[in-house]
């Protein structure tokens, strides 16, 4: 008998696309999926958040409630769609306090109401263990919608932000000296990449786009697979968290690499214009977010990183459902 354990969540997903795959408007396999509405697509996408897989110990609920939020929203980002609204599946054991629901509640809101818009209702169900199933949608023009297919050789892959945040957090966790509520706010409250998503929209210069939530090798393996391209990173390029510094170089690679859980963008901008896209970016970028180029896309080769010493395989490795141990 072959159990999920043996082929993981994205051998799960295969096995599901087979069946699902009924000539949708973009196909399966990208961040979200999507509705035809006149010259705009309705975006929709669905994620859920367990006590088992997600949830260090020690989590407030406004914690969780905002991060089950936040990383559906960061798929309609990845999408360059518009944010419209939320619904929440919550499902609890019976005897969780009341305070616990309202705070999960709260987090929840705060996070709807950051980006301007509004739960829509849901579900509340009783369960073993804590479990919140987000669905969140958007809208955008068919033609600006960012997928995960459409890089062409010779583009620059570009990312958001930084890498390694998450993964310096959950590492701080597994300290017991650690500051444990800085490090739970750093794990449990990524920012969706709204604006940003909508900016490289709206740019009309972006080929594809994903986010990062499970990591940068996972997630260009991920696009290798549907563009048969080779993606090669500079490491000295990657916009590192400054908390991994004090870490070993091979420790922060790691993480910076596999660790994922960020939820930044990643995407691939033609040549031509990326100068353009850059000079353009620090006026509409919130919070002071960077974009930084860290490689570009070629014909062939395999993903590649280059180092000082030279080039080395890109691993296809980081977070996977059935088959990683650790809290993500």
């Amino acid at each position: 008998m072959t159990r999920l354990s043996d082929i993981g969540e994205r051998g799960a997903i295969e096995i599901l696309s087979r069946i699902y795959d009924r000539g949708q408007p973009i196909g399966l396999g990208h961040d979200v999926g999507v509705v035809e509405w006149g010259g705009d697509y309705l975006v929709v996408t669905t994620d859920v958040v367990n006590q088992k897989t997600h949830i260090p110990a020690g989590a407030s609920p406004t914690q969780i409630g905002w991060y089950a939020t936040a990383v559906n929203l960061s798929d309609i980002a990845a999408a360059g769609a518009r944010p419209l609204g939320f619904v929440a599946a919550l499902s609890m054991p019976a005897d969780t306090d009341v305070e616990f629901l309202r705070g999960l509640a709260q987090g929840i809101e705060e996070c709807v109401r950051e980006f301007g818009i509004a739960v829509l209702g849901g579900d509340t169900k009783e369960s073993p263990v804590l479990s919140i199933a987000g669905t969140a949608f958007g809208r955008v023009r068919k033609d600006r919608i960012l997928l995960r297919t459409g890089a062409k050789p010779g583009d620059v892959i570009v990312v958001t932000g930084d890498l390694g945040r998450a993964g310096h957090a959950a590492k701080l966790l597994e300290q017991p000296t650690a500051l444990r509520s800085d490090a739970l706010t750093e794990l449990l409250r990524p920012y969706p990449r709204i604006a940003e998503g909508l900016f490289l929209s709206e740019s009309g210069a972006v080929t594809s786009c994903m986010d990062l939530s499970d990591g940068l090798g996972v997630s260009l393996a991920q696009l290798a697979s549907m563009t048969r391209l080779s993606y090669q990173i500079e490491f000295d390029a990657l916009p590192l968290y400054r908390g991994l510094t004090p870490l070993p170089p091979a420790v922060a690679k790691d993480v910076a690499l596999y660790y994922g859980g960020d939820y930044e963008l990643l995407a691939t901008v033609r040549a031509d214009a990326i100068g353009s896209l850059l000079e353009r970016w620090p006026t509409t970028a919130p919070r002071g977010q960077r974009l930084t180029v860290i490689g570009k896309v070629a014909t062939s080769g395999g993903n590649v990183l280059i180092t000082k010493t030279g080039k080395e395989p890109l691993l296809g490795k980081g977070w996977e459902h059935f088959r990683s141990s650790a809290i993500r």
